[in-house]
């Protein structure tokens, strides 16, 4: 059974907090809500690391980010994108 799980972030989140919230989950299917202007939006290589600790865990991995500089970014890390929660689901 796939289980899934919204999980929102802050604006100020760091990627410390993200990977703790993908490792606290037990969902097989994880979608993190990027805010505009997130901290973790500023750099691919964030997108990245958070991609590697998903699949370390055995978990699929999504952003979803309503502006198009993070989707990009999420996408060039090889993350699945969406603009919102409703496009994910």
């Amino acid at each position: 059974m796939t289980t899934e799980t919204v999980i929102y972030l802050d604006v100020d989140d760091e990627i410390t907090s993200a990977a703790t919230r993908i490792r606290a989950s037990q969902a097989s299917r994880l979608a993190l809500v990027v805010p505009p202007g997130s901290r973790i939006a500023t750099s691919r290589m964030n997108f990245r690391l958070l991609a590697r600790e998903a699949g370390r865990l055995g978990r699929r991995l999504a952003v979803v980010a309503p502006d198009a500089p993070s989707r990009a970014l999420a996408a060039a890390a090889g993350l699945e994108v969406y603009a919102s929660v409703g496009e994910y689901e």
